[in-house]
């Protein structure tokens, strides 16, 4: 395997509504929540492509392992969209 790092950029050449400086600090929780959603599915997509890869070299632990570590991601984001639902929750009810 490689030595090299994985950086993360992050820009987004997107817009999403109001300015951040005109959200509220809900708004942006929600968005921040919306983002880690996103970005924990897409790793735990590349952590099954990579157990998948690695399988076939006969590292059947490790790619289990790695199986697992997505599994592990995706129940984060889970529980990212279960908070972002009881704030869009709790703003219905105010």
């Amino acid at each position: 395997m490689s030595d090299q790092h994985h950086h993360h950029h992050h820009e987004h050449a997107h817009a999403h509504g109001p300015v951040d400086g005109e959200l509220t600090e809900t708004q942006r929780l929600l968005k921040r929540l919306h983002h880690w959603i996103h970005h924990n599915d897409d790793h735990a997509a590349n952590y099954i492509e990579w157990a998948a890869k690695i399988e076939a070299m006969g590292l059947v632990a490790a790619a289990g392992r790695l199986r697992t570590a997505a599994e592990l991601t995706h129940a984060i984001s889970r529980e990212f969209e279960a908070a972002a639902a009881a704030i869009q929750q709790d703003e219905e009810t105010d």
